[in-house]
């Protein structure tokens, strides 16, 4: 059976994002004559806000180009948005891009990708790529399990150690490199392979100088690269089996909270996240426009929190995280929480979870403690 790929994206007032991120996949296809890939790829956009002016621009591009538009009101966010895309998928996998990314190059990623869906077709894994860098060289292959910038997870770059049979991640730790399995995110102080030690008390800034001088190299650089097993990715660029889809929290909205999150939920389910080295992807960051769509901080602490219900995890990194070192406002925090345990409890709540609500006390006594230290 012939493969079909669909490359979908989700559209909310970007249509500059929408025409690039699809002309530049079929001009390099066209222009070099690979009819026989493009005609193997469904061009689907998921369209959030149907009455905007940049909609009607998607809707006349539409008529131009061979592309699919399927308006999608329901709910306003970037989980709802991406389930739907997997949903109207006409292929049997699925490449989900932000509507302003760019593939690194075009016809090498997509040759690699159909083989590797040729091969790969019973695959209930998740699949990502190494971010691409504004100056098309530096990489971040995957995101580490930690907290920064309102959001769970942060850009980090895998390294093969000098034996070459493992590879492993670093961390910034009060400005020293430390090191971590790059799937499990364990702390590790030597190679689980060869037993190498890394090199101690090192400067996080220019750690990559240093690893490089002790013949460590950094992994994801070649497209013929193995596959390899990572925590999680930002989620600009992913690549899933239409039928093996988990999908993203069915009550989330707005923005925010699907990195790590959605890893963690495959790995729950007994699969895995890969890196493919060859799906190289350049993703735009900067909107000197704005942003058009609904963000908020507080969507983005009930996402975490509804998620975190879903998979039966302890609330407390959250908390954290957007309370104590955001000054999320507490009552306004145990709020949304009561708002998610009605999702996912509807009896009355149990009290039993004492866990549950020394944490709460921990946290309203720091901030307390606090707010005594700022009043003196």
């Amino acid at each position: 059976m012939e493969q079909v790929l669909t490359i979908g994206m989700a559209h909310h007032n970007d249509y500059n994002g929408v025409y690039f991120s699809i002309q530049d996949i079929r001009k390099e296809l066209i222009f070099n004559r690979r009819f026989d890939l493009l005609k193997k790829i469904e061009f689907l956009v998921i369209e959030n806000d149907p009455d905007s002016e940049h909609a009607r621009m998607v809707r006349q591009l539409e008529k131009t180009i061979p592309m699919k538009v399927v308006d999608f009101t329901d709910v306003s966010g970037t989980s709802a948005t991406r389930n739907k895309i997997i949903e109207e998928a006409r292929g049997n996998f699925v490449l989900v891009m932000d509507c302003h990314v760019l593939l690194c190059p075009v016809i090498d990623t997509l040759d690699r990708l159909f083989s590797f869906m040729e091969y790969n077709q019973k695959t209930d894994d998740l699949f990502c790529g190494p971010l691409i860098h504004d100056d098309l060289n530096n990489m971040s292959t995957h995101f580490n399990d930690s907290w920064g910038g309102q959001m769970w997870g942060q850009w980090g770059r895998a390294w093969n150690c000098v034996c070459e049979a493992e590879k492993f991640a670093v961390q910034n730790e009060n400005d020293k490199a430390s090191f971590y399995t790059l799937n499990t995110q364990e702390k590790i102080d030597k190679c689980v392979y060869c037993n190498r030690e890394f090199p101690k008390n090192i400067n996080y800034y220019g750690h990559d100088k240093v690893l490089n001088d002790l013949g460590y190299t950094p992994a994801g650089k070649i497209n013929s690269e193995e596959p390899f097993e990572v925590f999680a990715q930002g989620l600009g660029c992913f690549f899933t089996r239409k039928n093996s889809w988990l999908k993203f929290n069915e009550h989330s909205r707005g923005f925010g909270g699907e990195e790590c999150y959605i890893h963690t939920k495959y790995r729950k389910a007994g699969r895995k996240t890969f890196n493919l080295p060859f799906l190289r992807w350049l993703h735009r960051f900067n909107r000197p426009d704005g942003v058009k769509y609904e963000l908020t901080l507080g969507n983005k602490v009930r996402n975490y929190i509804l998620e975190f219900m879903e998979l039966g995890m302890d609330l407390a990194p959250v908390r954290k995280h957007f309370v104590e070192d955001n000054n999320f406002v507490e009552e306004e925090f145990e709020a949304i929480r009561q708002e998610c345990l009605k999702i996912y409890s509807p009896q009355e709540e149990n009290y039993s979870d004492v866990s549950e609500e020394i944490e709460l006390l921990k946290s309203r006594l720091k901030n307390l403690v606090r707010k005594q230290k700022l009043n003196a």
